[in-house]
């Protein structure tokens, strides 16, 4: 084993230990701050490391569904974002949020799921649930439609555009949280969702939605 592998190989096994799922959330009843926490986990303690993922597992859910919408392999990407954690964690300087540090890594993840050979392979059929329990079934349809004429909308951004204006259309998200996250300027952020929110309303379907500009 080379030495550059041995901090991830120590952490790898506590991801195991976390269970993070989609279906997870199970908080441990583990006393400390985030910070005691933090430096547990550093330390190879699973116990710590499990009750971190779990506090965050609700946003990196939020985050990767706003930015991808519905796909087969979701839970594969929670689970990537936690492994990444794993491997990234000995470089949190602790300077910033943790929640910060792992958003930048969910968001790392999402765009590289974004990738048109990664994502046309790989994208979800639009889930019957989404349309609601009561419609007939060609209001139905006309419904599913509309969705996947959003996701067609959203498919047309470049992978920057469509992770700034997801999480601030859709998270709420200011442009400078969102500039934190992606490791870019407030401004190239503002300017991303300018252009993306212009392009999208080129869209009747999407224009409708967003409102004038």
């Amino acid at each position: 084993m080379s030495a550059p592998d041995e901090p991830f190989n120590q952490y790898r096994g506590a991801a195991r230990l976390t269970g993070v799922t989609a279906s997870s959330h199970r908080p441990l009843a583990l006393a400390g701050s985030e910070r005691d926490l933090v430096r547990r986990a550093k330390q190879g303690d699973g116990a710590a490391l499990r009750t971190l993922a779990e506090r965050e597992l609700p946003r990196v859910e939020r985050l990767l569904g706003r930015i991808l919408g519905p796909r087969p392999d979701f839970e594969d990407l929670v689970q990537t974002v936690f492994l990444e954690l794993c491997r990234a964690l000995p470089t949190f300087r602790e300077e910033s949020r943790l929640s910060t540090f792992v958003g930048g890594i969910t968001v790392r993840v999402a765009r590289r799921a974004l990738r048109p050979s990664a994502f046309e392979s790989r994208r979800a059929p639009m889930p019957p649930e989404m349309v609601g329990p009561e419609k007939t079934p060609e209001s139905a349809a006309s419904a599913r439609e509309r969705l996947a004429q959003l996701h067609r909308a959203l498919d047309a951004l470049t992978a920057k555009k469509r992770i700034a204006f997801t999480l601030w259309a859709l998270d709420g998200m200011s442009p400078e949280e969102i500039a934190e996250l992606t490791g870019s300027k407030p401004h190239t952020v503002r300017s991303r969702i300018y252009h993306a929110r212009h392009e999208l309303i080129a869209n009747p379907l999407v224009r409708s939605l967003l409102g004038d500009p």
